[in-house]
């Protein structure tokens, strides 16, 4: 995968991770009390997923026992970290050598369990993981009467490329 693609693909990730958590913003947190934990607990799930790839890539232990954390932050917390975290994989990203991408690196998981990714499969990694996970905050948000935003790659690139609707 060209590094042109990954930082594409993580420009959308910070995108999609921002116009969700704005999102999140509109749901009463006490008439939707679980469903409102639930997504934050998920966004968290999310978060702590990311922060222990980002050790996995610098070759760093991670310190997590398990992929979410026991105490839920709010949902401003959770905005402010996973806003820093996700502008340091851009710049990872966009400092990311074709070589390096290829590189094929060992870690721990949570479990103990080892593994082996090149780094731009730990990257693919995070970028579909956490696809997965918004669907399924966006899932929530709509039975509590909320549209959650249209946070697909293609509009994100028509958003942020306008010149790609040209024919």
């Amino acid at each position: 995968m060209s590094t042109s693609t990954l930082h594409s693909l993580f420009r959308y990730k910070a995108w999609a991770d921002g116009e969700l958590l704005d999102a999140l913003a509109i749901l009463d947190s006490q008439q939707y009390a679980e469903a409102h934990h639930t997504a934050l607990r998920i966004f968290n799930h999310i978060h702590v997923v990311d922060a222990i790839f980002k050790s996995n890539l610098l070759g760093e232990p991670h310190g997590f026992s398990a992929t979410n954390t026991l105490e839920t932050p709010t949902l401003a917390e959770l905005h402010s970290a996973i806003g820093k975290l996700d502008a340091w994989y851009l710049d990872y990203v966009a400092n990311l050598r074709q070589s390096d991408g290829e590189a094929v690196l060992s870690f721990n998981f949570v479990d103990g369990d080892r593994g082996q990714m090149s780094r731009a499969e730990m990257l693919l990694h995070l970028v579909t993981h956490g696809g997965y996970h918004r669907g399924t905050i966006g899932r929530l948000l709509v039975q509590c009467g909320i549209t959650p935003p249209r946070d697909t790659l293609t509009a994100f690139l028509h958003r942020s490329e306008p010149e790609r609707r040209g024919g």
